[in-house]
């Protein structure tokens, strides 16, 4: 399984509507993350703010 990094978990989880509990499942492979949760963190990764702007 890939993973993807998020530095700032709690930032991530309010700018693009995550629950923290879901994030933290994720990192500790509590749960494994779906693939299109995968590739939207993938794509928020570059540029974050542009996303959150589209987002919002």
């Amino acid at each position: 399984m890939q993973t993807v990094p998020i530095a700032r978990p709690m930032e991530f989880a309010k700018r693009f509507r995550v629950p923290v509990g879901t994030l933290r499942d994720w990192e500790q492979a509590g749960a494994t993350a779906p693939d299109f949760a995968i590739a939207s963190a993938r794509v928020i990764g570059h540029p974050p703010d542009i996303v959150a702007t589209i987002v919002a």
